[in-house]
């Protein structure tokens, strides 16, 4: 998941003097092949809701594992992708539309079941959950997403703004160590916790955000067959690290849902090969229309495909099919509702924000002219 940075500061941003232009900002275009992989990761959100909330009586392991290779790591890598090339601190903005997205979430979603209750509005307002009926059941079950994404950008944000991002491969690498440390039963973190997220899923989130940012910066605008080893380098590494733990643990480490909840290592290592994807293929020249819209508004799609995937419950008994075709169904399914839903969601939104500003500029204009009033009679 997110990535979420605000449209304003995503289309065009200021980022900080270079050694050459010491006294003038330069403006940067908006950087379309994040939006287009950023696009990518939150349809396959959609498909591993499919695989997992109706799926999760027809469609096998193995095709469940296969589906969690592009998962919600992806969403912190390209966030930190997004900080390094906008170059500019936005958390307090992408924290207050986060929450305000599943207040607004949680107001629909109840207005449907016929209760509104205060919790409804203030959990999400604070993210603190999301109060929706068991008709919602995947909207809940997707809520974990958004504590996490809200520390991981503080808590990356923090480190980035006192290193300099001078020690974030150092820090991202102590991460990992303290999970290769906790597979081996070294060391045990599970009863600490910030901001009321567990470390145990919070550090991993950390480490991919500040791993997408220092490639950003070192790794992806360097020259494309250099891009190449690095990520074939990570691939290699990674697929060393899962037969290890292989050896360890035997063939539980194929069930990468166990493993994501919570994070250890087996998880870690699949999802390095998505990150490597990332830097492998992501190019200036890629161009979607379809996928960078999706990646401009992701985080409201990934608030849609929750309702989208809590109706697949009720279509699943109905579609009885071999388990390979009946997951294409439902995933199609799956998506054409998730982009109604979620396009609704964003026209919703985006017309209570902008009315929300204009009155607030009208408001503003009338305070001015009572005080000139109020001087001209003086």
């Amino acid at each position: 998941m997110k990535q979420t940075d605000t449209k304003d500061s995503e289309e065009e941003t200021t980022i900080a003097p270079t050694p050459a232009v010491e006294n003038a900002s330069v403006r940067r275009p908006r950087a379309h092949y994040i939006d287009l992989v950023r696009g990518i990761c939150a349809l396959s959100i959609v498909f591993i809701h499919t695989c997992f909330c109706s799926g999760g009586s027809y469609v096998p392991m193995p095709m469940q594992s296969i589906s969690l290779l592009l998962d919600v790591p992806a969403f912190f890598f390209i966030a930190g992708m997004t900080r390094a090339y906008i170059q500019k601190d936005t958390i307090l903005t992408q924290l207050f539309k986060l929450s305000m997205i599943f207040v607004l979430l949680g107001l629909l979603c109840n207005l449907i079941d016929g209760e509104v209750t205060w919790a409804s509005i203030f959990r999400p307002l604070f993210l603190m959950g999301i109060n929706v009926s068991p008709l919602f059941k995947s909207v809940f079950d997707s809520y974990w997403f958004v504590p996490i994404y809200a520390c991981t950008i503080i808590l990356g944000g923090v480190v980035i703004k006192h290193t300099g991002g001078g020690y974030i491969m150092g820090v991202t690498s102590l991460i990992v160590l303290t999970y290769v440390l906790s597979f081996g039963g070294l060391l045990n973190f599970s009863g600490y916790s910030f901001l009321g997220s567990k470390l145990e899923m919070l550090l991993f989130p950390v480490a991919s955000y500040l791993f997408g940012y220092w490639c950003q910066q070192h790794i992806i605008q360097a020259e494309v067959h250099k891009r190449r080893k690095f990520a074939l380098l990570l691939v290699f590494v990674a697929c060393i690290v899962f037969r290890l733990c292989y050896l360890c643990e035997g063939s539980s480490v194929y069930n990468l849902q166990i493993n994501k909840f919570p994070v250890k290592l087996p998880y870690i290592a699949a999802s390095c090969l998505s990150m490597a994807g990332i830097i492998f293929f992501v190019s200036d020249t890629l161009r979607n229309r379809f996928f960078e819209h999706v990646g401009r508004n992701a985080i409201f799609y990934y608030a849609g495909q929750g309702v989208s995937a809590s109706c697949l419950f009720l279509i699943s008994p109905y579609i009885r099919l071999e388990w390979g075709i009946k997951l294409l169904i439902m995933f199609a399914i799956n998506l054409a509702l998730a982009i109604i839903f979620s396009e609704s969601l964003r026209l919703v939104y985006t017309a209570l924000a902008s009315a929300i500003r204009v009155d607030k500029k009208a408001f503003l204009r009338r305070l001015l002219l009572h005080c000139r009033l109020s001087k001209a009679e003086e």
